[in-house]
């Protein structure tokens, strides 16, 4: 049986100040708990095992209501499983929002449903409404219904934020879809025998069936894995992962593990229902995020109309040096990938002309100073040598 996990994320830059109002005010009028149970234990195996941080992350999850969900997501009476994670990362000055959503074979009446059904839910996570209420994917957030899921998402982020002043909303947003299976084959054979559905995943495009599949299987590109039992796409909407990774696997590293260490590792037996959060696809998803969201930040502020504000090529630095992944080596060449196809490059090539143009600018500026300045010292100084003179020559007229 395949699960299909889809995993929806947005990042927001903000600043220390910012942070402690949402975390802190989430907690005290109970909106936010602390990432703990089994969730917080596989999120923080995935962290412990691969990343790296100077300043980690912290992690809060949206609160759920007695008697029920605070935030819901429906199909007509059939209810999808959801977490929301909140998290701010205190070295990259930005907060994140993770959705992560399962989709089941209740929702959805067989395979190639799931896979309609999940793009129905991409869809309306990027703000496509339904036209039929509770009847259609509707979202809902205390006792309130919103007709898609972005602006679930969004009266929640707005809630969330409230009072601290932010400015920035959900601009830059990605996902990462995983299929889950735990029977060990090779998964790129099935993209190989229809690279269809996948792409339509990784595009959110209702019409995949009617793709021609040598442009689906181009579209999709080579996959990436270090694992027989994985294969990743990345595509400019973020990560579509087959994972099959079985029990013979989990099992054999186990063993492993408690010769050298005593003790077995507990990320390898992950059967989490986050996509992505196994192999550290989603941790991925959220740096190339946040990158773009400080550069799209920046950008705008030197557009804003009147501003002179100069872009230090440190700010441009900060962004370059997030792309020394905190990943291992492995991991870190799907980051390039996924860098590659979401366009931060782009956004890097614009801030450096800016840069550069600002830069020249300010040289410009102060060339036009430092010439002003000494054409002033110099009619100064004739006008002192004349008045010199004329001293002078009155000197020695006096004198006679």
């Amino acid at each position: 049986m395949t699960a299909l996990l889809l995993t929806f994320a947005w990042a927001v830059p903000l600043s220390e100040r910012e942070a402690e109002k949402v975390l802190d005010g989430g907690r005290d009028r109970g909106l936010l708990v602390h990432l703990d149970g089994k969730l917080g234990e596989e999120w923080t195996a995935a962290e412990n095992f691969l990343a790296s941080y100077t300043k980690p992350p912290r992690r809060r999850v949206l609160r759920k209501r007695t008697g029920g969900s605070r935030l819901s997501i429906r199909v007509g009476a059939v209810g999808l499983p959801c977490e929301l994670v909140v998290t701010w990362h205190p070295a990259y000055h930005a907060m994140t929002l993770v959705l992560a959503i399962t989709i089941t074979g209740a929702a959805a009446d067989g395979p190639a449903a799931e896979f309609d059904l999940a793009i129905a839910v991409l869809q309306s996570l990027q703000g496509r409404e339904t036209a039929n209420g509770e009847k259609g994917l509707h979202g809902g957030y205390g006792e309130k219904t919103f007709p898609s899921l972005l602006k679930t998402v969004t009266h929640i982020f707005e809630d969330l934020t409230r009072g601290c002043g932010l400015t920035e909303g959900l601009g830059r947003k990605g996902w990462c879809v995983e299929l889950r299976s735990h029977d060990g084959h090779p998964p790129a054979q099935r993209v190989a025998a229809d690279p269809r559905p996948y792409y339509g995943l990784a595009t959110s495009d209702e019409g995949w069936r009617f793709v021609p599949r040598e442009v689906a299987r181009d579209a999709l590109g080579p996959s990436w894995g270090t694992r027989s039992f994985v294969a990743a796409y990345t595509m400019a909407g973020g990560i579509v992962c087959l994972n099959s990774k079985d029990s013979e696997y989990v099992e054999h590293q186990d063993e492993l593990m408690r010769g050298p260490f005593g003790a077995a590792e507990p990320y390898f037996g992950i059967d989490s229902e986050i996509g992505g959060l196994d192999h550290g696809m989603l941790f991925i998803l959220e740096r190339v995020l946040i990158r773009m969201a400080l550069a799209d930040q920046w950008l705008a502020s030197m557009r804003k109309s009147g501003s002179r504000t100069r872009l230090l090529r440190g700010s441009l630095d900060d962004i370059l040096e997030m792309l020394h992944s905190v990943l291992p080596p492995e991991i870190d060449s799907l980051e390039r990938r996924l860098v590659t196809s979401m366009g931060v490059e782009r956004i890097i090539a614009q801030l450096d002309r800016q840069a550069e143009a600002m830069d020249e600018e300010t040289r410009y500026a102060y060339e036009n100073t430092v010439s002003a300045r000494v054409t002033r010292l110099t009619v100064v100084t004739v006008v002192l040598t004349v008045v010199t003179i004329v001293l002078g020559v009155l000197q020695v007229l006096v004198s006679l």
